[in-house]
């Protein structure tokens, strides 16, 4: 005999820490101090979380909406068997900021903005990590049946 009351309160269980998880790791990426900002998209462009400071400048918030306009067309990329994708996205003062995102497995975008002097290079790793565990996590979480 099956409880469908003990089955949904373990579903409700496994979701909260798969989300409790996923907002862990897009926060670790943000806490080094070459990152201005992370946000993790689902694929059909709607924000999961973001972390930024709350006293951002208004460049940043410039590089966040274009980041928002143009998901869908990097998703896309990545879509087609892209990993990674790097823009330099031009503000103020002739400088721009390292703008990244990553597949995170089969459902998800993680997109992080760096400062301009950025070690691009240790930074391309840790992210890359990070996207993945992520991906884990989501896909572990999609095939609990939330989509």
């Amino acid at each position: 005999m099956t409880f469908p009351q003990l089955e949904i309160d373990v579903q409700a269980s496994t979701l909260t820490k798969a989300i409790a998880s996923i907002q862990t790791e897009a926060k670790h990426l943000f806490t080094f101090q070459d990152v201005k900002a992370t946000i993790l998209f689902r694929l059909d462009g709607r924000v999961l979380s973001s972390f930024y400071e709350t006293k951002t400048s208004s460049s940043l918030l410039i590089v966040i909406k274009w980041v928002k306009d143009i998901i869908s067309k990097t998703k896309e990329e990545l879509k087609h068997g892209a990993k990674s994708i790097k823009y330099n996205k031009n503000i103020e003062h002739n400088e721009s900021l390292p703008v990244y995102f990553y597949r995170t497995g089969n459902s998800g975008i993680l997109v992080t903005i760096l400062h301009a002097k950025a070690n691009t290079g240790l930074m391309e790793i840790e992210m890359s990590r990070t996207a993945k565990r992520i991906g884990l996590v989501m896909d572990r979480k999609q095939s609990l049946g939330d989509s």
